[in-house]
């Protein structure tokens, strides 16, 4: 093929790219694609849904050896390089994030990535199933290598349970919306839909986070 058809044949792949086709490349390393539409928002039954944008999550809490590398500390309790980092205020967890050219996820994307889709307590069901999360009944008291459970449906670890995770959302009373459950919890604090709110300056040896990017528009 001359370089003049070659040319016009790559022009051509351009154009008539079907739509959508940005979102069909593969994720970020690390990251699994959240696609867009509406989910069921709240506790089961509800009634209120939501639409939202796609867009890309870390598959895993963000590690004390992740954190390390671009921040230049470990500030972690239970330490192990692959365990989630926690002791970092809303603060650090967001300035991570932004130097990785990422960010921390709305209260609701982080929602609509747990569920994957279900409508139920858990991810996984309406009990608690210890094959998919860290709690104050299995957790010995400590936090876990991430990645030691079973995913949700979209591919996401420890999104319930091992650490509570930042998000980047106000709560309407004060302080960020923060998610997911911890080992120090009781198993209830992993349900989906499950809130609770910190000031944004305060550091626990149970929260951590997991940073989103939002995802190319469709051309």
């Amino acid at each position: 093929m001359s370089k003049n058809r070659l040319f016009l044949f790559l022009i051509g792949v351009i154009i008539f790219s079907p739509p959508g086709l940005a979102q069909s490349l593969p994720p970020p390393s690390g990251m699994a694609l959240i696609p867009a539409g509406e989910f069921a928002k709240g506790k089961p039954g509800s009634g209120e849904t939501l639409y939202l944008d796609a867009f890309y999550i870390d598959r895993s809490e963000v590690t004390q050896e992740q954190f390390e590398k671009v921040m230049q500390e470990n500030p972690a309790f239970f330490k192990g390089s692959d365990r989630p980092v926690e002791k970092v205020t809303w603060f650090e967890a967001d300035a991570f994030c932004k130097k990785v050219g990422k960010r921390l996820p709305t209260e609701w994307e982080w929602e609509r990535a747990a569920k994957a889709g279900t409508t139920t307590q858990f991810y996984w069901g309406e009990a608690m199933d210890d094959a998919f999360g860290w709690h104050k009944g299995n957790s010995d008291r400590q936090t876990h290598p991430v990645g030691q459970k079973k995913p949700n449906a979209y591919g996401l670890y420890d999104i319930a349970g091992n650490v509570w995770e930042w998000t980047a959302s106000d709560h309407e009373s004060r302080g960020k919306v923060v998610r997911g459950g911890s080992w120090r919890n009781s198993a209830v604090s992993l349900r989906s839909f499950q809130r609770i709110q910190s000031l944004p300056i305060h550091k626990f040896h149970y929260v951590g986070f997991r940073c989103a990017q939002s995802a190319p528009e469709k051309p």
